[in-house]
């Protein structure tokens, strides 16, 4: 009974192998009528393609088979420069690996390719080539937006640096709705102003563009109110407008790891902006005045649980928007809240956390409506005596509804001593801080960067460290400019 399906099997056998032999012999006969190919030429086999970014060195195999042996290797790049690194050990062999060291330049992106050409002692020559995706060493991601109210785009693009004198939208990729931006130091997040609360990763791809990865959605919300990115595997957002909660969130993976109900804080509160220290989750509450005082959330984040809320009557209204901070730490663990004291007849003000504690400290109250002699809105701390706000000439327009009248100017404040160090610059135009955008961005040792969206112009600024000079840096042809951070 065993016989039958041992003949068959041997028979399946025969056909596979008959069928390998008939397929070989096939490609000797294409190669022998082939009159392009030479069999006694030299063979080379190129590793994969590859992928490196623009302005650096990769390193590029190949294997070299030369019956005839190898009397000469050359190597060319369509963009950039290769070299063979281990010439010697090729020539006068008939089997060996060639390293191709390919150099490229900052302004190279997309596919180029990388050719080895091998001659032999025959004068038989054979090339071979391999493809190289050359990424545009994007270290910046900015966002433009443009229009006003429903009719709003986001333009995201990317920067290989920030020495340009003007930007547009030329080369951007849109969004239709106002959006802010954040990085985990590698990518591009966003997160949109509009119903249901969406958060986008952006990776840039060869040519520089921003594309979108992969988005985090809350199904019945509203929008993010506040964004903190830790490093890539963990970050923090509050939703609103249908439910009272803040997500734990991995920009590795834009998936959602944890929820932190907030519903027992208030109703009706709006999350102005989020500072992790520590295990230890501070979130700035909102209510428009309606309580006449400061709030502050205090979250466990060892059981991602509303531990308390904190209160401080001394200013109230803690408003902020996606775009800016209120909350800063300083290098000794101090976080420092701004109030705006709006729709309330308290002061706008700063109130402290010390380090290691989770109450206000009672001793500490920077009042910066006697102070500086206006509200105040955004709180950015670069170091002692370097910390920056904007002070309103106009509450009846801080929220812009008067689109010819801008009502902020930047100040220089001193939280330590509780001084005003007046305007950054008296030639500097006033800007519609709270409505439209307002950041400062450390760009190197002596830089900082931050935006003015004006009446007539929009654009960023540059604050010198060292001498407290102000210039103007890039000038915005296509919207103010809503956000810049850095990526790789």
């Amino acid at each position: 009974m065993k016989q039958p399906i041992y003949y068959l099997r041997l028979m399946k056998y025969i056909s596979i192998s008959l069928t390998l032999v008939f397929a070989v012999s096939a490609m000797v006969s294409c190669i022998d009528d082939d009159p392009g190919i030479d069999p006694d030429a030299p063979v080379i086999q190129a590793a994969e393609g590859s992928s490196v970014r623009g302005g650096e060195t990769l390193e590029v195999t190949f294997t070299v088979i030369a019956p005839g042996t190898v009397s000469e290797v050359t190597v060319a790049a369509s963009a950039g420069t290769a070299t063979i690194i281990n010439t010697d050990d090729i020539v006068g062999t008939t089997n060996a690996e060639a390293t191709v060291s390919y150099e490229t330049a900052a302004d190279i992106s997309g596919t180029q390719t990388v050719t080895l050409t091998v001659t032999d002692q025959q004068g038989k020559s054979t090339n071979q080539a391999v493809e190289v995706e050359v990424f545009a060493p994007v270290n910046y991601g900015m966002a433009l937006v443009s229009g006003a109210g429903d009719v709003t785009t986001t333009f995201l693009q990317g920067l290989i640096d920030l020495d340009l004198n003007t930007i547009d939208n030329s080369s951007s990729t849109e969004l239709a709705q106002f959006a802010a931006v954040y990085s985990d130091g590698n990518a591009l997040f966003t997160a949109g102003f509009g119903a249901p609360a969406t958060m986008g990763k952006y990776v840039f791809n060869s040519a520089g563009e921003a594309k979108l990865d992969q988005e985090i959605i809350v199904p019945g919300s509203s929008s993010f109110s506040s964004v903190e990115i830790i490093d890539e595997n963990k970050g923090y957002a509050t939703v609103g407008g249908g439910l009272s909660r803040a997500v734990q969130f991995s920009p590795s993976e834009m998936r959602i790891t944890g929820e932190i109900d907030l519903s027992s804080a208030g109703e009706g509160l709006f999350y102005s902006d989020m500072i992790v220290r520590g295990n230890t989750l501070f979130i700035a509450l909102n209510d428009f005045g309606g309580s006449g005082e400061a709030m502050v959330a205090v979250v466990d984040l060892q059981t991602n649980t509303l531990e308390k809320v904190i209160t401080d009557t001394r200013t109230s209204t803690l408003f902020g928007s996606l775009t800016t901070a209120i909350m800063t730490e300083a290098d000794n663990g101090d976080i420092y809240v701004q109030g705006s004291g709006l729709f309330s007849d308290k002061p706008s003000g700063i109130l402290r956390i010390k380090a290691g504690e989770t109450e206000f400290d009672t001793g500490y109250f920077f009042d910066l409506t006697a102070t500086v002699g206006g509200s105040c809105f955004g709180l950015y701390h670069f170091g002692d005596g370097l910390t920056f706000t904007a002070v309103s000439s106009n509450d009846d327009n801080w929220f812009g509804f008067d689109g010819d009248n801008p009502a902020f100017r930047y100040h220089q404040i001193d939280l330590a001593a509780k001084t005003d160090g007046g305007d950054l610059a008296a030639s500097l135009p006033n800007t519609f801080a709270a409505s439209r955008t307002m950041f400062f961005f450390q760009s190197s040792d002596d830089e900082i960067l931050f935006p003015i969206a004006g009446k007539d112009e929009d654009a960023i600024y540059s604050y010198a460290i060292g001498s407290g000079e102000v210039s103007k840096k890039i000038t915005s042809s296509s919207g103010y400019v809503s956000g810049l951070v850095q990526v790789n």
